[in-house]
């Protein structure tokens, strides 16, 4: 059976996410899943990812390793960066929630939106955006909008206005191509922001799906 270790720092992608791969997968999975909120809202609460954050996540990383997992899936874009940083100390292959997403974004972006609900999320997930644009040679503009009220609306359980929120933001910035919705938990909101820009809409947790099937040689 195959055997991954997950990352998460937010409930609700923890409640979805595991049984959503699941699924995509056609077969049972042993799952180890860790669940850390702190490293976000201690992050925030500091300004900075500091060390005492960068050693819990390596120490949430080797979990990978104890429970000898095939793969480690990091669910959190705001960890990306501290994530790829800290691979070559781990003994198992990690996926992150969104560098195929900002892959794909850079392939056939022109004007990318990126829209977040944290603010951890920002620099991060424009910066991977950045970084495979430099990679490709390519020259594309990157432009971020935040809705923090679109996080508050869904840690109340209120999904609808979480998409509402954002699909009314992303049509107040029309002639963007390409949108991303930078986090795991904004996936819900892909139709409405869809249906209000026209505009290609990419979710993380898809993309994340699709390279987990690729180390597995699955299509």
């Amino acid at each position: 059976m195959k055997k991954i270790t997950l990352i998460h720092t937010v409930r609700s992608i923890y409640d979805s996410f595991p049984s959503t791969l699941e699924e995509a997968m056609g077969e049972k999975i042993e799952m180890t899943n860790v669940v850390d909120e702190i490293l976000v809202s201690n992050t925030n609460k500091k300004g900075c990812f500091n060390d005492w954050n960068r050693e819990r996540l390596l120490a949430d990383l080797r979990v990978a390793e104890e429970e000898d997992s095939d793969l480690v899936v990091v669910t959190c874009s705001s960890l990306t960066p501290y994530v790829l940083e800290a691979q070559d100390k781990v003994r198992k292959p990690i996926v992150t929630i969104d560098c195929a997403m900002c892959r794909k974004a850079a392939e056939i972006g022109e004007r990318i939106m990126v829209l977040a609900t944290a603010p951890t999320t920002v620099g991060p997930t424009v910066g991977r955006i950045n970084g495979e644009l430099e990679r490709m040679g390519k020259k594309a503009e990157v432009v971020s909008f935040l809705r923090t009220d679109a996080m508050d609306a869904l840690k109340k359980g209120d999904v609808e206005t979480h998409d509402i929120i954002l699909g009314e933001e992303a049509s107040k910035h029309p002639g963007f191509d390409t949108i991303v919705l930078a986090q795991a938990s904004m996936a819900s909101a892909q139709k409405k922001v869809e249906e209000a820009t026209g505009s290609t809409v990419l979710t993380s947790p898809s993309s994340c799906i699709e390279e987990v099937k690729a180390f597995y040689g699955k299509k």
